[in-house]
C-alpha cells in the first residue's frame, strides 16, 4: 500500500535538481541560475518555486562566489531559462518569470 501511495504522490510533485560547480547538466524543463543569493533570499526563492511551479522539473544552477567572470557561470547562464541575481527583489523576479513562462508555454 505504501508504494502505491508514494507513486501517486510522485506523480503530483515536481522534481528539483541543484547543480554547483564544477558539475554541469542539460536541464529538461525549467531552469534557473541563481547568483549570490544569501540564505534568506534562497529560502524566499525556493518557497516561490514551490508555490508557482509545484509540478515542474526544475534545475537550479547555484553560484555563490564573488567572481562573476567564470566559464562554468557562463555555461550555466547559457543553458538556463532564467537568471536570478541577489541584488534585486527575489519575489518580484520569480513572479515576473512565472508570467513569462506561462506566456511562453501558451505562445502568447
Amino acid at each position: 500500500m505504501m508504494d502505491k501511495d508514494r507513486d501517486g504522490l510522485a506523480g503530483k510533485m515536481g522534481k528539483l535538481t541543484i547543480v554547483t560547480p564544477p558539475s554541469m547538466i542539460r536541464p529538461k524543463d525549467i531552469s534557473f541560475t541563481i547568483i549570490n543569493l544569501n540564505e534568506e533570499q534562497k529560502t524566499v526563492f525556493t518557497n516561490k518555486l514551490d508555490e508557482l511551479f509545484p509540478k515542474n522539473e526544475i534545475t537550479i544552477f547555484v553560484w555563490d562566489k564573488s567572481k562573476v567572470q567564470d566559464k562554468w557561470l557562463d555555461e550555466a547562464n547559457l543553458v538556463s531559462d532564467y537568471v536570478i541575481e541577489g541584488d534585486a527583489d527575489i519575489t518580484k523576479q520569480i513572479e515576473t518569470i512565472k508570467a513569462r513562462h506561462d506566456r511562453r508555454k501558451f505562445d502568447l
